[in-house]
């Protein structure tokens, strides 16, 4: 995820659910469980979708 994101000049923050409360208590209240999920905006992608993630980063420009 990091390489894609930096492959696309997008600066991004990484949050680590299992050692950040706060970050785990966000992923729930987005409605989801598992990792990864990558937040562009207020669209969420779950896992390692390149044809999603492109979408979110193309409406989020």
């Amino acid at each position: 995820m990091k390489e894609f994101l930096s492959r696309h000049g997008r600066p991004f923050t990484e949050r680590n659910v299992d050692e950040d409360p706060s970050a785990y208590d966000e992923l729930v209240a987005r409605g989801w469980r598992t990792v990864p999920v990558t937040v562009i905006g207020d669209r969420s992608v779950r896992g390692f979708d390149p044809a999603q993630l492109t979408a979110a980063l193309e409406s989020y420009a």
